[in-house]
């Protein structure tokens, strides 16, 4: 009797130990073999008998008898049930003739690409083979999910017989690649072991159209030009065969890569034409690309308005003595670069006239020197262009020239003279005084600047005004302030007078200066004022800051405000580092910043306090405080058993049962305690970490005995630090079974036990009179006195009788039987 289990749902199962043949006695019972060896997770086996087995066709029908569907076990028409979906031998009577018959075998599928080149042409051979089946399976092949239709398939079957009865069909479908355009095949294999049949994609290799072009350019290298025709192929499978050619033959040199083919050409092959020609598997024919390569011109005119032309020569008229003269060539082509030069009646450029880029520039006034016949020539290897034109320069026109004005102040006996020229005109200037009688224009300012840390201010008093120079001077209060004064005749006749002051901003912080301007234009002195602001107070902030990538803290003290200096101090214990940098900002004040690194438990529950100190006495302090963090303990979440210290109460071990077998179990932590984060990490006690996720170690496999052991489980906070350890049993049924039998063979005992002792001291009570005898007392005594020092373990002999059974009565007995599930 063939058998065989099905285990998962798909055809290639793992190993499997099967007993193919056997026989057996009628009215006897017999065992049918099988075992699942293999590694993987078995949802369903089960063994089937074909009903008609006598009958050789695909049309059998099959009648499940025992097996093993998601754990449910069955047997039916005299089979027994199996152990489980992996160990599936079952036991059967055979009562009647009618239990032999065929058990049928699921075949194997394996499959298998190979190619060949033939003749040129690549092909590709996909086998499928259906190992070890009975009765024999069909196979059949899809294209693109239909049957191969084409000529170009071909399919060859051959099936091998083998010594357990079973058979092994194997199928083999040939193409050439380049008619295949799917990048897969599907094997159909159709058995009665299987209910629907059994499709198989293989990958096979596939060849793709691919896009061809061809392009031209002109590119520079060493100082010379060349044209670069490149055959390119892009997209295709496999690579493309390219070849290039001129209209004329002659032999190129190629630059060949796995997708294109480039030729350098000189740039005298314009005009031709040059043909990149493509060769695929998946082209019926070789395809071209042809390009011409573009004919390249030069050519040259005037830029500027000339005259008509005279016997093709340009005529361009010129006004001597202008300037700036430039003679523009205007030149058209598409030549990468050209050479030019230009002559003058067959002779060099006159001096002053130069060649600029396509433009002939001439320098200084135009003269009769730079008329005549010009000539400019140009090429680009075999192309020329020329231009000739004739320049004339006429005579140049008298114009108007203007005056050069001058006004001039001196002083003379007291007074002051105003001397106004007008030189080197054309014709003379007429000259004439025209003397305002509106007052001065008086306007005041001020600036600042910084020195050294130190602001300084610029007062400035400006006054403009008619002939005579204006008087101005400077107080604070009733106080006089030095002060510079200039003078300066203006064009216009005007004089400008500015009187200014320099002086240190702390001086005059907060008070009013005056300017007093006297003129014999003002009835009275006229007086502007100017307010010198107070310096503004500094702003001070202090920080501490928890660094990325440093154990130690921050703190950071900064100063900000007008003439901010570097005097700024932490008050730190004895041997404390800091270090200070100036960063000067936009607005001309100074920020200066003070850092302190330190370790945590330095002053961790302190205050920090950052003194500024200015120039001028004034103290200013921050102060900030250092957060006192803790961490108390790391407490487990789960049921625990705490293990009690043999010293004190305190548990020093948590025992936590796991249970075996099962996935994803979790210990839940909790750390108690005042820290803005911590780190939780927990080890086994051979020093290896254990998988956490968040505040819990997590068991990913499958609980087995080797997860059992000590657990440390260590939460950190920089210096700060609390453990916890954690003693993990794994709970499996067995000893779970063990440690039940156990407790009730412990209460068992403790029951026999009470009841000897109380039958015994009933005994000994009923018998007083035997008290006297101390030898019949010790065992009892010894029994029940609970340990102490010898004096304590004597006993009292004060009275006879009474007392000795005062004594015995006080006496407790406890038994305390513990057991631990």
């Amino acid at each position: 009797m063939p058998a065989v289990s099905q285990a998962n749902t798909d055809a290639s199962k793992g190993p499997i130990e099967l007993i193919r043949n056997v026989t057996g006695l009628l009215g006897e019972d017999v065992y049918l073999s099988c075992r699942y060896i293999g590694e993987s997770e078995v949802f369903s086996a089960k063994w089937k008998r074909q009903i008609n087995s006598k009958v050789k066709s695909n049309s059998a029908q099959y009648r499940r008898i025992a097996g093993a569907i998601s754990n449910h076990l069955f047997g039916r028409d005299g089979f027994s049930k199996p152990a489980s979906a992996t160990n599936l031998t079952v036991k059967v009577n055979v009562s009647s003739v009618e239990v032999e018959g065929e058990y049928t075998s699921q075949p194997d599928i394996e499959v298998q690409v190979n190619a060949e080149i033939i003749n040129g042409s690549h092909y590709q051979s996909v086998s499928c083979s259906a190992v070890g089946g009975r009765p024999l399976p069909q196979i059949s092949w899809l294209v693109d999910g239909l049957p191969p239709s084409d000529d170009s398939y071909t399919v060859n079957v051959s099936d091998t017989a083998h010594s357990n009865g079973t058979s092994t069909l194997s199928s083999i479908l040939r193409f050439p690649t380049h008619v295949q355009d799917e990048d897969s095949v599907t094997c159909v294999v159709q058995h009665p072991t299987l209910p629907k049949p059994k499709l198989t994609a293989v990958r096979v290799e596939t060849y793709t159209r691919p896009n061809v072009t061809i392009k031209a350019e002109m590119t520079q290298q060493a100082g010379s030009e060349f044209w670069v025709v490149s055959c390119i192929s892009s997209g295709g499978r496999p690579d493309t065969d390219i070849s290039l050619a001129l209209d004329a033959d002659e032999e190129l040199h190629n630059v060949t890569s796995a997708d294109s083919v480039s030729a350098h050409l000189p740039v005298e092959y314009e005009g031709h034409n040059v043909t990149c020609v493509f060769d695929h598997p998946k082209f019926t024919q070789k395809e071209t690309r042809v390009i011409t390569l573009p004919s390249l011109y030069l050519s040259v005119q005037m830029g500027n308005d000339t005259d008509e032309n005279f016997q093709d020569i340009e005529s361009l008229t010129l006004q001597e003595g202008q300037t700036d003269t430039v003679i523009s060539l205007q030149i058209t082509g598409n030549v990468p670069r050209y050479n030019i030069t230009c002559t003058k009646d067959d002779e060099l450029l006159p001096k002053g006239v130069e060649l600029v880029g396509s433009s002939l520039t001439v320098q200084g006034p135009l003269g009769h020197q730079h008329a005549g016949l010009y000539e400019c020539f140009l090429s680009y290897h075999h192309l020329q262009a020329e231009l000739k034109f004739n320049v004339t320069v006429n005579p140049a026109v008298i114009r108007p020239v203007p005056p050069t004005i001058r006004v001039d102040l001196q002083t003379e006996d007291g007074r002051s003279v105003i001397e106004c020229s007008a030189a080197d005109a054309v014709p003379a200037a007429n000259m004439s005084w025209l003397l305002p009688e509106a007052p001065p224009n008086i306007t005041v300012n001020r600036s600042t600047e910084w020195k050294d840390g130190e602001e300084y201010t610029k007062v400035e008093c400006s006054v403009d005004s008619v002939a005579t120079v204006a008087s101005i001077t400077w107080h604070i209060g009733n106080s006089s302030i030095s002060c510079v004064s200039e003078s300066e005749v203006q064009a216009d006749g005007l004089v400008s007078t500015r009187s200014s002051a320099n002086f240190l901003s702390s001086l005059y912080a907060g008070q009013d200066l005056t300017c007093t301007v006297e003129h014999p234009s003002l009835e009275a002195a006229e007086k502007l004022t100017i307010h010198i602001p107070v310096q503004k107070a500094h702003i001070l902030s202090v920080s501490v800051v928890r660094q990325q990538d440093s154990p130690l803290w921050l703190a950071v003290c900064d100063c900000r405000g007008e003439g901010a200096g570097t005097n700024l101090a932490w008050v730190l214990p004895e041997n404390a580092k800091s270090q200070t940098c100036l960063q000067p900002n936009y607005k001309g004040e100074i920020q200066a910043r003070l850092t302190y690194q330190f370790p945590l438990a330095l002053h961790e529950g302190h205050n920090l306090t950052c003194v500024y100190q200015s120039k001028h006495g004034t103290t200013e302090e921050k102060t900030v405080h250092i957060p006192r963090y803790y961490i108390t303990s790391v407490k487990v979440l789960n049921h625990t058993t705490p293990l009690q210290s043999r010293y004190g109460g305190e548990p020093v071990i948590h025992r936590l049962a796991l249970q075996e077998h099962h996935q994803k179990q979790k210990v839940l932590l909790r750390v108690e305690g005042k820290v803005p984060e911590y780190d939780l990490i927990c080890k086994r006690s051979d020093g290896s970490f254990v998988r956490m996720e968040g505040d819990a170690m997590v068991f990913q496999h499958q609980i087995t005995e080797k997860d059992e052991g000590l657990y440390t489980c260590q939460a950190s906070f920089y210096h700060h630090t609390a453990t916890v350890t954690i003693q993990v049993e794994v709970m499996s049924e067995d000893k779970l079974y063990a440690m039940t039998a156990m407790i009730c063979s412990s209460s068992g005992l403790g029951i026999l036990i009470i009841s000897v002792v109380a039958l015994w001291v009933c005994c000994k009570m009923n018998s007083r009179a035997e008290f006297k005898k101390r030898e019949s007392l010790s065992p009892l005594t010894a029994l029940m006195q609970e340990p102490g020092s010898p004096q304590v373990k004597q006993p009292l002999m004060t009275r006879e009788g009474d007392k000795e059974s005062a004594q015995l009565i006080s006496y407790s007995i406890v038994i305390d039987v513990k057991s631990t599930v």
